[in-house]
C-alpha cells in the first residue's frame, strides 16, 4: 500500500507535466491547420488544403505589422534604457529607499493594462490643455504608455541574471589594473546580456501583442496589428486572420530558437 501511494504521485506529476504543455500547444495546432482549410470558416481538421488564405492577405495587414514590430523596437528601446540602469541600482546601489525603488519597479505589472491606458490618455489630455502638447493619437503616446508596463520586466530579468553572478570576477579585474568603467563593458555586460536579451524580448511581445494601450492613445487611420486583428474578428472572422497569425507564430519561435541559440537565455533560469 505505501508503495503505491508512493508511486501515484510520481504518475500523476509526469501526466500533468505532458498535459501542459499539450494543453498549451493546442489552440496554435488549430489556428495553424485552419490556416491550411479551403473551408472559409475556422474548421479543424481542415478536410482539404490550401495557400489561397496566404495570398489573400491584403497589403494593409502588413503595413499595420510593420507599424507593430517599429512600435515594439522602439518601446523596447525607452524601457531598457530606463530598465537596466534601475537593475543596476537596485542590486549594486547602496543607497536610501533602494527598496522603495525596487517596489516601484514591480508595481506597474499589478496594474491593469486597461488603468494604464485610461491614466494615460487623460494625463496626455491634461497635458494639452496645460502646455499645448497634443500626444493622444500619437506614435510618441503609445511607445511612452507603452514602456510604463514593459520596463519592470527588463528590471526583473536583469536582476534574475545576476542571481548567479561572481563579483570574484570583478575584483580579479580590479586588482590587474582595469577601471570601473572597464570592468563594467568587458566582465558585467557579457555576464549579464542573456538577461538583458530576455527583458528585451519580453518587452517586445508585450508590446507587439498589446490591444489597449494602442487602441486608446493611437490614431484610428493607423492601427496596430493586434487592434486590426480585433476589429476584423468584431466584424467577419475568415481563414485570412489564421493564415497571418500563423506567420506571426513561425516568426516567434524562430526569433525565440535564435535568440536561445546565441544568448543562451535558459541559462538565466538554471542554476550552475
Amino acid at each position: 500500500m505505501n508503495a503505491v501511494a508512493s508511486f501515484l504521485p510520481k504518475w500523476l506529476l509526469r501526466i500533468a507535466i505532458f498535459a501542459v504543455p499539450v494543453f498549451l500547444l493546442l489552440p496554435f495546432v488549430g489556428i495553424v491547420g485552419a490556416s491550411f482549410s479551403k473551408s472559409g470558416a475556422l474548421a479543424f481538421p481542415p478536410s482539404d488544403w490550401t495557400l489561397a488564405w496566404y495570398r489573400g492577405i491584403a497589403p494593409g495587414w502588413y503595413d499595420a505589422l510593420r507599424y507593430s514590430v517599429w512600435l515594439g523596437a522602439a518601446t523596447t528601446a525607452l524601457a531598457t534604457a530606463v530598465g537596466v540602469p534601475l537593475a543596476l541600482s537596485i542590486v549594486r546601489g547602496r543607497f536610501v529607499g533602494r527598496g522603495l525603488v525596487n517596489a516601484l519597479c514591480v508595481a506597474p505589472l499589478g496594474v491593469p493594462t486597461i488603468v494604464i491606458a485610461v491614466a494615460g490618455f487623460k494625463f496626455f489630455m491634461l497635458a494639452a490643455q496645460f502646455q499645448d502638447i497634443g500626444l493622444n493619437g500619437n506614435t510618441a503616446a503609445i511607445v511612452l504608455m507603452q514602456a510604463v508596463f514593459t520596463f519592470p520586466l527588463v528590471v526583473r530579468a536583469v536582476i534574475a541574471s545576476f542571481a548567479h553572478y561572481d563579483s570574484a570576477l570583478d575584483e580579479a579585474a580590479q586588482s590587474l589594473g582595469a577601471t570601473p568603467w572597464q570592468v563594467f563593458w568587458r566582465i558585467t555586460a557579457p555576464l549579464i546580456a542573456p538577461g538583458v536579451i530576455a527583458g528585451m524580448l519580453f518587452a517586445f511581445v508585450l508590446s507587439f501583442d498589446d490591444v489597449v494601450v494602442a487602441w486608446f492613445m493611437g490614431d484610428p487611420g493607423r492601427p496596430t496589428m493586434p487592434v486590426k486583428l480585433f476589429n476584423a474578428m468584431e466584424v467577419e472572422f475568415d481563414n485570412a486572420i489564421t493564415a497571418l497569425s500563423t506567420l506571426i507564430v513561425a516568426f516567434w519561435a524562430v526569433l525565440a530558437l535564435v535568440l536561445n541559440r546565441f544568448f543562451h537565455l535558459e541559462r538565466m533560469f538554471s542554476r550552475r
